[in-house]
């Protein structure tokens, strides 16, 4: 050891600025889209006007790394045109994952208009997907104010609402023509569209480690 110190990287760590504990709503079953406990940010997000899926099931049925690859892009061209919406992100396993069978490979700019990012790890046998806590691109998260959600819809008390989000009517065609064939494994859901009258809100209690979204 000739005493010195090397660095391999070096960044500063962002805190995101902390906001009042949001009460989650009594509402009734039915209206709970997603729900969701664990390292949550306090916070809300209201009027959501789309919902950006990346189906769990389509996207593990996805044939070869370059179709795994395209389902990226499409949610990049997605992300461009949705920059001046209200929408979230949902997909399976961990987001930007270098690895496209763990996750969406994505760079952050590629997913940088969403306000929420969810990543949805159901399970596979005996696998869970390990999800970004303390990544780099969990950190690009916390430094641009976007909110991110870890989903184990598998536990206990927790809702993933498959049916509406697999029935509500698909807008992929009308916001990214170019991408229509992925309709089976990739999904757009434009609220105002598929629940008339009805808006979908978030809210985040980091108090309490709990999060829900919902329709009223």
């Amino acid at each position: 050891m000739d005493g010195e110190l090397y660095l391999l990287q070096c960044r500063p760590l962002v805190q995101a600025e902390a906001a009042e504990a949001t009460r989650l709503p009594r509402v009734s079953p039915d209206q709970i889209v997603f729900s969701t406990r664990g390292m949550v940010r306090s916070g809300e997000v209201r009027n959501i006007e789309y919902v950006v899926l990346v189906d769990p099931q389509g996207y593990d049925e996805a044939a070869s790394l370059e179709a795994r690859v395209e389902i990226g892009r499409a949610v990049a061209r997605i992300n461009d045109v949705l920059e001046d919406e209200t929408y979230i992100l949902l997909g399976p396993g961990r987001w930007g994952s270098n690895d496209s069978r763990l996750g969406v490979k994505v760079n952050y700019a590629d997913i940088n208009h969403c306000r929420v990012l969810v990543e949805v790890a159901l399970r596979k046998g005996q696998f869970v997907p390990e999800v970004s806590y303390g990544t780099h691109f969990f950190q690009d998260l916390v430094e641009d104010g976007i909110y991110y959600l870890a989903l184990h819809p598998d536990e206990s008390g927790v809702v993933f609402q498959e049916a509406f989000l697999a029935h509500a009517p698909n807008a992929l065609d009308e916001v990214s023509p170019r991408d229509r064939d992925l309709v089976g494994c990739l999904r757009v859901i434009r609220v105002a569209a598929a629940v008339p009258g009805r808006q979908l809100h978030l809210a985040m209690n980091g108090e309490a480690g709990e999060a829900m979204c919902w329709l009223e």
